[in-house]
């Protein structure tokens, strides 16, 4: 039986509906995927799973968040759109349904972004066809918060995202929006070990010991050197790509793949037909 990696933007709020609004989706999800005879679990068990390299014998999904903005945790309201119930509370309530009740390991693994000024300007310069984001969404303060609750653990999403607002990334030719150029090791190290190093400190050492590719992008010298070489060291033991793939156990834990809301899927349907689909 196959996993899946399901991953979702807390920031996608450009409407009301399933297609325009990941929150709206996400409390759907979890009930489609519940139907679907799949279990909830942590990321963590997933990624045991695939180092253990025999065949996945269960249908298994883990649930993930990108880039790591307040709303992962918190409710907010939108100027247009109103009271959005934050990405943590549609985990409790689900949890007290009675699908809810029958994924007792339930939980989410939010992958943010580490540097303070990087965040700053995303969020200043956030695309409105895709996202918003409001004043102080941004910053770090809830993620000790939620990994105290327990529903979501925290892991990293590389130091800067080499996002293109920003006037400096941490790249030593300055390439932005494209993860495959980091190429060496001195650009891994500051994408990805100075990452981890923050994020760690900032959780008190309590962060998930995974990394999500921004922009999904990723290369050999990060799957076959970098990571194989350094990962333990560094604190990372699997990475995520986003491609959307299952997992069927055996994968290189440094290239595993994740299907991405709005993107790989845009309806229950067609979620219904990702996880219902493969035997």
């Amino acid at each position: 039986m196959p996993a899946y990696v399901l991953t979702y933007h807390s920031h996608h709020v450009v409407g009301e509906h399933y297609e325009h609004n990941d929150h709206t989706a996400l409390a759907l999800d979890l009930e489609i995927v519940s139907r679907a005879g799949a279990r909830i679990v942590p990321l963590s068990e997933l990624v045991d799973r695939v180092c253990v390299g025999t065949a996945i014998r269960e249908k298994l999904v883990a649930v993930t968040f990108d880039d790591g903005p307040l709303y992962d945790f918190q409710d907010f309201v939108h100027p247009q759109f109103g009271l959005q119930v934050g990405f943590a509370r549609i985990l409790e309530r689900f949890h007290s349904t009675s699908l809810g009740r029958a994924q007792p390991d339930l939980s989410a693994t939010s992958f943010v972004i580490a540097s303070p000024e990087a965040r700053l300007v995303m969020e200043r310069t956030a695309d409105s066809q895709y996202t918003w984001l409001g004043p102080r969404s941004m910053e770090e303060g809830w993620w000790n918060s939620a990994i105290d609750q327990g529903l979501i653990s925290v892991a990293n999403h590389s130091w800067d995202h080499l996002h293109p607002a920003l006037s400096q990334v941490a790249h030593s030719r300055q390439v932005r929006a494209d993860f495959t150029a980091v190429d060496n090791k001195s650009d891994a190290d500051a994408q990805i070990r100075d990452a981890m190093s923050y994020i760690a400190m900032q959780t008190y050492y309590r962060a998930s010991p995974y990394f999500a590719y921004p922009f999904g992008h990723f290369n050999d010298f990060l799957t076959e050197e970098y990571f194989p070489a350094n990962g333990k060291i560094i604190g990372v033991s699997a990475a995520f790509t986003t491609t959307p793939n299952p997992i069927i156990g055996g994968e290189s834990v440094w290239s595993l793949p994740r299907y991405i809301c709005g993107h790989h899927w845009k309806s229950p349907d067609d979620l219904s037909s990702i996880v219902g689909g493969h035997n």
